[in-house]
């Protein structure tokens, strides 16, 4: 076995507990990463109660430093840096603080490589020389902004569009500088004209833990037909996609079947989303420990986003979990069409309510069908399987002179 590396591991957020999207991929990275190198974490928090996360991290780490985020003075950072003509995410996650704990580990310890999740972080590791470093930018956050430009109204649009402009900019020169960049599709490149080699490029799927996620073992089923989705509920992709559904398809359904319940399971609803709890039949759970219970009682689940890129975890757990899902085009990605899964396609809101009353009027998924998404999953989705190319990443001798900030 080769010798264990020293990695310093930097995250725009704390990555645990694993259960939103940005948390799952980031937590499973780590954890991989620690079963043969010593990782150094630093990472930002948003909330103070973030702070006590330290002690589970530490599990997977030798030393764990936790940051937290004031939002108001971050907001402040981040309007400096638009009048620099820079990206406002990266003033977003600008931190003194950050910088000086850095410094310090890179003193205090030998680090052998360098990997940053997520690109508002590449900005504290740019200057350092000699040492190999690896950016996973999961999917490209230009392209999501892109999509919220066209979704949103002036001056949000506009505040949008510059920072899907100067982003996209920024990740087309990180591709170059970086030793490694990460992506988990390739239509995240869908807005790039590479220019450096394809072997610096490669692409990482999410993966699903199966022993987790299983049929049955729930609540038991709803009082009417259920119909779940699952995620944060301060992410604006998933307030416009569950507000989309609530509004638009949800009421189509209800007149074909008035004992429908659309449950809305995440963390943090917005006041939007908080109001739609007074419609009759929609229930908003607020954080909850564990969504294995909710998706037990549902019989299809729901993935109605109008802006995605990646891949949508939630789709993965409603599927090893035995439900049927429905989504828009945008949000399956590599997941539609597939004659192997579950997977329903819906472009507009009238098709969308038939496909899900179809589901709720047919027998709940066969026991072959469910085996055979979750071997499918299993196939194409295993952390441990997805990760073995991270290794490969990470072991790569890419440089050898190492340097301080």
């Amino acid at each position: 076995m080769a010798k264990p590396l020293n990695i310093l591991f930097l995250s725009h957020r704390v990555p645990f507990p694993p259960n939103k999207g940005e948390k799952i991929r980031s937590f499973n990275e780590l954890r991989h990463l620690s079963r043969n190198h010593q990782i150094h974490l630093l990472a930002f928090c948003d909330q103070p109660d973030e702070l006590g996360h330290a002690r589970e991290l530490q599990k997977y780490c030798r030393t764990v430093t936790l940051i937290p985020l004031n939002r108001h003075v971050q907001y402040l950072r981040a309007a400096t840096a638009m009048l620099r003509g820079r990206p406002w995410s990266l003033g977003y996650f600008n931190s003194p603080r950050m910088y000086t704990a850095l410094q310090d580990l890179m003193r205090k310890e030998s680090i052998d490589r360098i990997f940053v999740y997520c690109s508002s972080m590449a900005g504290y590791v740019e200057d350092i020389k000699g040492i190999p470093k690896i950016l996973d930018f999961v999917d490209s956050d230009a392209l999501k902004w892109r999509q919220y430009s066209e979704k949103r109204s002036a001056p949000s649009a506009w505040l949008y569009a510059y920072e899907a402009r100067k982003l996209l900019q920024y990740e087309h020169h990180l591709i170059q500088t970086f030793d490694h960049s990460i992506f988990v599709s390739s239509r995240e490149l869908s807005g790039h004209e590479l220019k450096t080699s394809q072997d610096k490029v490669s692409f990482i799927q999410n993966g699903i833990n199966l022993d987790f996620f299983k049929p049955g073992g729930g609540a038991g089923p709803s009082p009417g037909p259920g119909i779940a989705f699952t995620g944060a509920m301060d992410y604006y992709p998933n307030i416009d996609g569950v507000l989309y559904f609530a509004n638009e398809i949800f009421p189509e359904i209800q007149k074909q079947c008035a004992d429908a319940q659309f449950f809305i399971i995440g963390s943090r609803p917005v006041n939007s989303i908080r109001k739609l709890a007074s419609i009759p039949g929609i229930t908003v759970t607020g954080t909850v420990d564990d969504v294995r219970p909710f998706l037990s009682q549902c019989r299809v689940a729901v993935v109605p986003l109008r802006i995605a890129q990646g891949i949508q975890n939630k789709i993965l757990e409603a599927l090893a979990s035995g439900l049927p899902v429905v989504t828009t085009p945008i949000a399956a990605g590599s997941l539609g069409n597939n004659p192997e899964l579950p997977v329903t396609l819906a472009s507009s809101p009238k098709l969308f309510a038939k496909h899900v009353l179809d589901y709720i009027h047919k027998a709940p998924l066969s026991s072959d069908a469910i085996q055979t998404a979750r071997d499918y999953l299993s196939n194409h989705y295993s952390w441990h399987s997805n990760l073995a190319a991270l290794d490969e990443i990470i072991s790569a001798p890419l440089s050898n002179k190492k340097t301080g900030p």
